[in-house]
């Protein structure tokens, strides 16, 4: 199953508009499906809005492909239910609340006032980079766990020479 994933604003737009550095990998996971993205409609209009802002310099129909491109990508969260603990910054809320609903694995953010929180119910709250490297660990650890049959108990292996 593919990790789950709230990712915070500022991080889409960092890999939308610098293709090197750990938020572009992050968007690339995305684009490319090997994780889940979830969105609420708050965190949607959030990334919609912004897109639209004057200092991107996009046009009106290149800031509706990007926002569509990473819409298209997402499972959204409806209803969103507020998560058991609170933001320092009630702007932030609204990304603690779908990564509740929505039972994420991750909640990706450069936000000090997330990222202080460390973790909230199920979900780990990182930076890029730290789910990159958790990421490549989890599947280095996957390949080495499928690599090796498991060992046989003595008492199996006895019983199966017998029949030799």
């Amino acid at each position: 199953m593919k990790p789950r994933l709230v990712v915070d604003t500022n991080v889409l737009l960092s890999g939308i508009f610098f293709e090197k550095g750990n938020e572009a990998q992050v968007l690339k996971l995305v684009l490319e499906d090997r994780v889940g993205l979830l969105a609420s409609l708050e965190t949607l209009e959030e990334l919609r809005e912004t897109l639209a802002r004057p200092k991107f310099h996009l046009s009106p129909p290149m800031s509706l492909a990007m926002f569509q491109a990473i819409l298209g990508k997402c499972e959204v969260v409806l209803n969103t239910t507020e998560a058991e603990i609170r933001c320092r910054d009630k702007d932030d809320q609204k990304f603690l609340d779908c990564a509740h609903t929505g039972r994420a694995d991750y909640l990706v953010t450069g936000d000090p006032d997330l990222l202080d929180m460390r973790q909230v119910g199920r979900t780990r709250i990182l930076r890029a980079a730290e789910l990159i490297r958790e990421l490549k660990e989890n599947r280095t650890r996957k390949r080495s766990d499928q690599g090796s049959l498991p060992k046989l108990k003595p008492s199996v292996r006895e019983k199966h020479d017998r029949f030799d």
